[in-house]
């Protein structure tokens, strides 16, 4: 008898706790799927910008919804992200809901400033900022970014990005970048941040991928770039890599999430014409590092598989294996003279390593304290670094050899 009792003592809770009184529809809540920051006019204040989603267009809905803008752009000057939020409850008619935020867009003015960290940690204090959130600088101001963004293709602002993200793990053209890796990275090595623009300064160049957004040579189409990614350490962003070095970067990670791209090479046995291969990383990278002598010596192995798509030239490289061993070895000493290059620049300019070996390092010392002791990142400015390329020609496309034109006598 007194377990139905404990029951029956239990009917008065359930009746209390259960309810729709704090249920929230969706139609009431302003969705912010894109966030921009810029630097102030005013000292310590910064520009927030919200770009809110309109949750009927695009939807099921969208007939009760014809005439509505896909997404409202507001611009809240305050003290950080959480006041803006606040700010701008007292504008937009829905409660101003962070859950669904997938992008922060950072002006490069303020990127370069010393208050860009304690802006992006200050805001991860609130439970709806999650650390997956994609970061990305813009080589102009971040509202000015957000409103130059309309995707021919994309009515709904979040699912551009999303499509984008994907994009950039196939090219390799962007680093994977997001709150959580900025976090983690920002205080032990150098943290690349995917680069964007809208504004245009094209240039021509042999290589298809050594550009800059804004660079890229292009007549129709969307008006924003990404390519290459923007370089912050100690969270200040302090130079700009291409889109050739960003990948090359990753490429130096033991880890990379880009695993194929498509790239050209000069022609060895003409070089006036260029291969195009692509270019298949599917094993790790392997990175060596002596820590115990006075310069640490780092020696890096990549394998890659190579697939030969285009020889415009039509030199007969499937059939002869001299003319193989030719275009590996042009394919290998271009990238290792690539790859030393922004070693190079890494270690001269910006005094720091991109390509998270201090986790290589860390691991070499039984302590934190004594890896902190070691200080890797100053060690690395004087360290003897060997680049490898393992080069495999895997195949020569569909047809073994390409096809040459008959011409007749006349």
């Amino acid at each position: 008898m007194k377990r139905p009792k404990l029951y029956v003592g239990f009917l008065p809770i359930l009746f209390i706790l259960s309810g729709c009184w704090d249920k929230s529809e969706l139609e009431e809540r302003g969705y912010v799927v894109v966030l921009g920051i810029d630097k102030s006019k005013e000292d310590h204040m910064v520009d927030v910008t919200f770009q809110i989603e309109n949750p009927q267009v695009g939807s099921t809905s969208v007939a009760m919804a014809q005439n509505e803008p896909p997404s409202d752009i507001i611009t809240i000057t305050a003290t950080d992200i959480l006041s803006a939020k606040e700010l701008a409850n007292s504008i937009v008619s829905r409660e101003i809901d962070l859950s669904q935020l997938q992008t922060i867009i950072i002006g490069e003015e303020f990127a370069k400033s010393d208050f860009l960290h304690h802006i992006i940690a200050s805001s991860l204090r609130d439970p709806e900022v999650r650390r997956k959130i994609v970061m990305i600088v813009s080589k102009e101001e971040a509202r000015e970014f957000i409103n130059h963004n309309h995707s021919r293709l994309e009515t709904r602002p979040h699912k551009y990005y999303a499509f984008m993200s994907d994009r950039w793990k196939d090219t390799g053209f962007v680093p994977v970048s997001d709150l959580n890796r900025y976090l983690q990275r920002t205080s032990s090595a150098l943290f690349l941040a995917i680069y964007a623009t809208s504004e245009r300064e094209e240039r021509y160049r042999e290589n298809s991928d050594n550009y800059k957004a804004g660079q890229v040579p292009q007549k129709e189409g969307d008006p924003v770039q990404m390519i290459g990614s923007a370089v912050l350490k100690e969270g200040k962003m302090i130079g700009v890599l291409t889109g050739e070095e960003t990948r090359l970067a990753l490429m130096l990670r033991e880890k990379s999430l880009a695993r194929h791209y498509i790239d050209t090479f000069t022609d060895p046995k003409k070089d006036d014409f260029r291969i195009s291969v692509r270019v298949l990383k599917e094993a790790r990278t392997r990175v060596d590092i002596d820590v115990d002598k006075e310069r640490p010596e780092v020696h890096v192995t990549i394998p890659l598989k190579v697939q030969v798509l285009s020889i415009p030239s039509t030199i007969d490289y499937a059939g002869n294996e001299k003319n193989q061993e030719l275009l590996k070895n042009e394919i290998r000493k271009n990238l290792e003279e690539k790859t030393a290059s922004l070693i190079k620049k890494t270690q001269e300019k910006y005094g720091a390593e991109p390509f998270v070996w201090y986790e290589v390092v860390r691991h070499k010392f039984w302590t934190m304290k004594a890896f902190e002791n070691y200080d890797w990142q100053d060690k690395y400015r004087n360290a003897d670094v060997h680049v490898d390329f393992e080069i495999t020609i895997e195949s020569f496309g569909s047809q073994l050899k390409p096809q040459k034109i008959k011409r007749s006598k006349d």
